[in-house]
């Protein structure tokens, strides 16, 4: 006879769960959540992971990572296990912060620049959402989200970077062409190019100033990221731009695959 235990086990749709110790929820060491709240009182999740040894004399580089639900976490260990092996990687301890999205609609808005008389075509993504947030959001970051950061830890104020990917790439372009104060480097993954009928490429062929922009994409781009860089990079402006191409990836896996190039360039080892 089969004893009763294993006729359990084998059971078909038995929850395994069921029986397993209570679970305890897995938690990043050394990380916080905090929530700012915007003028028209909208809040924002804000997720901070930093390192476990005390800053350098300077302060701690900072990246600050937009969409943070998604990409904080990967964000902020890739940063850790590269700081790890910084003798191999030139990657030192940094301060890696999330900024979480919240819902599409509020996404939409708040990493698109204003486009008067523009609307998104019918057949691009996001189409029918409201636009033209990335004013607000952008002050919301720099008086709220950075002087948190700032009062907390020792901050290298010369070493803040800006990660973005699709409209969060846009919205990192349209800060470093805008705003060039406000980071000192961007980073821009699979940048939404298509929007506005080419706005970046027309702020970029009007600003005199910017800092530090690595633009990365894989093979989906419907406007080229290269080019942008090169009009980025030429005569008088040589050395502000550079591309990262990332063959075999999709719009969906080009962050992923660009996270640690794009740690690289904000925490990269003075010099290196």
């Amino acid at each position: 006879m089969i004893p009763a235990i294993m006729l359990a086990l084998a059971a078909p749709g038995t929850p395994i769960a069921a029986r397993s110790p209570a679970e305890t929820p897995y938690t990043l060491p050394r990380s916080a959540e905090q929530v700012v709240q915007a003028e028209g009182g909208e809040t924002y999740r804000i997720l901070i992971a930093w390192p476990e040894a005390p800053p350098p004399p300077a302060g701690y580089p900072v990246l600050y990572v937009l969409d943070g639900e998604d990409n904080f976490a990967i964000a902020a260990l890739t940063a850790r296990r590269l700081a790890q092996a910084g003798g191999r990687t030139g990657v030192v301890d940094g301060i890696v912060v999330g900024i979480a999205a919240g819902p599409l609609e509020r996404r939409v808005r708040d990493y698109t620049p204003a486009t008067p008389g523009w609307m998104i075509p019918a057949t691009m993504p996001a189409s029918g959402l409201k636009t033209g947030g990335a004013e607000a959001f952008l002050d919301l970051i720099e008086r709220q989200v950075q002087p948190l950061v700032r009062q907390r830890w020792r901050v290298d104020r010369s070493r803040e970077t800006l990660l973005g990917h699709s409209f969060g790439g846009l919205l990192a372009l349209h800060a470093a062409l805008t705003r060039p104060a406000m980071f000192d480097r961007v980073v821009a993954v699979s940048p939404s190019l298509w929007f506005g009928d080419g706005l970046i490429t027309r702020e970029a062929a009007a600003v005199k100033d910017a800092p530090p922009i690595l633009i990365a994409e894989g093979d989906s781009a419907a406007a080229s990221p290269a080019t942008l860089v090169g009009s980025l990079d030429g005569d008088a402006k040589a050395g502000r731009a550079r591309f990262l191409p990332l063959p075999g990836q999709s719009h969906g896996t080009t962050m992923l695959a660009a996270m640690a190039p794009a740690i690289r360039f904000a925490f990269a080892e003075p010099g290196r």
